[in-house]
C-alpha cells in the first residue's frame, strides 16, 4: 500500500515544505524497502507517529530553548525549583549537555554527547547509541554526522531505519497502537494526539468509493469476515465500509490467489466461498 504525494500534503497541510517535499520523494522506495508499506496498520501507525513526533513535519529537530519555569516541568527530578534550572534557562546547548549527558551512550556533561545527540528528525532519534543504532541501518554516519538526519532528502530514511531498529512492524501486525507509543516514546505520552493522528491516516488514506457505488455493507462485512477467518487479520473490523485495512487485506489475498487486481468482485467471493 502506497502514499501519494497529494495525501502527504492532505495529511501534514503545515509541513515545512521542502522536508515535506524530500519526504514525497523518498517515500515509495524507503517505506517499500522497510516493509512499512505491506500493509494499511504498519503505514497508518508509522505516519501517525511521525505526525505527532514532528508536529506534522514542522519539528525536525529537538528545541532545547527551555525558560526555567518550563524545565521544572518537563524535567522535575532535575530542576525541581525555577532557581535550580535558571543557570540553563534559554541555554540550549547547555541545557542539553547536562539532561542527556551519562545516557544513552553519551559521554560526561564535558564531553558535549548530550547536544550533539539530541532529538533529530521526524521521529526525534537521541543520544549517541540511537544515533549509531540508525545509522547502521540507513547506511549513513550519523553517529559522526548527526545532523545528516534532518536533510530533507535522509528524513524517512532515519524514520523508517529507527522503526527497523525498534522492531515496529510486527508491533503494527498485533495492531497494537499504544505498545508502539511505548517503544517510541518510553511511555504513552502525547497518546491522545497520536491516536487523533492515527484517525486522520484513516481517513487520508482511506479509498472508499462513493456509497452509492460501493457493494452492500451485509456483503461487505461478509468478505472482511471471510478475510480475517483466511488469516487476513489486518483487515481489521467487519464494519462494512471499504477502508484502506480492507483494501490492502483484499489486495494480499488477491494476490496471494493470482486474481486480477480489483476489489470485492464475483472472483473473489467465488475464491473466499461467499454466494453472492
Amino acid at each position: 500500500m502506497q502514499v501519494t504525494s497529494a495525501q502527504l500534503s492532505t495529511l501534514y497541510p503545515r509541513a515545512i515544505p521542502v522536508l515535506l517535499a524530500g519526504v514525497s520523494a523518498t517515500a515509495a522506495d524507503v517505506l517499500g524497502r522497510f516493509g512499512i508499506s505491506a500493509n494499511a496498520d504498519r503505514l497508518a501507525y508509522f505516519l501517525a507517529q511521525v505526525g505527532h513526533e514532528s508536529g506534522g513535519l514542522t519539528v525536525n529537530a529537538e528545541n532545547l530553548n527551555y525558560s526555567a519555569a518550563r524545565m521544572v516541568e518537563v524535567w522535575p527530578r532535575r530542576f525541581p525549583t525555577e532557581v535550580a534550572a535558571a543557570p540553563y534557562a534559554n541555554k540550549p546547548e547547555r541545557l542539553g549537555n547536562y539532561v542527556y549527558s551519562g545516557r544513552m551512550g553519551n559521554g560526561a556533561e564535558a564531553s558535549g554527547d548530550g547536544y550533539r545527540f539530541r532529538g533529530r528528525g521526524l521521529i526525534q532519534i537521541t543520544g549517541r547509541d540511537g544515533y549509531a543504532e540508525v545509522a547502521k541501518r540507513c547506511d549513513l554516519p550519523l553517529d559522526l554526522e548527526p545532523d545528516l538526519v534532518t536533510a530533507p532528502g535522509n528524513a524517512l530514511l532515519c524514520a523508517a531505519a529507527f522503526w527497523k531498529w525498534k522492531g515496529l512492524n510486527p508491533v503494527c501486525d498485533a495492531r497494537d497502537f499504544t505498545r508502539c507509543t511505548v517503544i517510541i516514546n518510553g511511555r504513552t505520552t502525547g497518546i491522545a494526539d497520536r491516536r487523533q493522528w492515527l484517525d486522520k491516516v484513516d481517513r487520508v488514506l482511506a479509498v472508499s468509493p462513493p456509497s452509492a457505488t460501493q457493494p452492500p455493507a451485509d456483503l461487505v462485512i461478509r468478505v472482511q469476515k471471510a478475510l480475517f477467518r483466511a488469516g487476513y487479520s489486518g483487515v481489521g473490523a467487519a464494519d462494512g465500509d471499504i477502508g484502506p485495512r480492507t483494501t490492502a487485506a483484499i489486495t494480499a489475498f488477491r494476490q496471494g490467489r493470482h486474481l486480477p487486481a480489483g476489489l470485492i468482485d464475483a472472483a473473489l467471493l467465488k475464491a473466499l466461498g461467499i454466494a453472492p
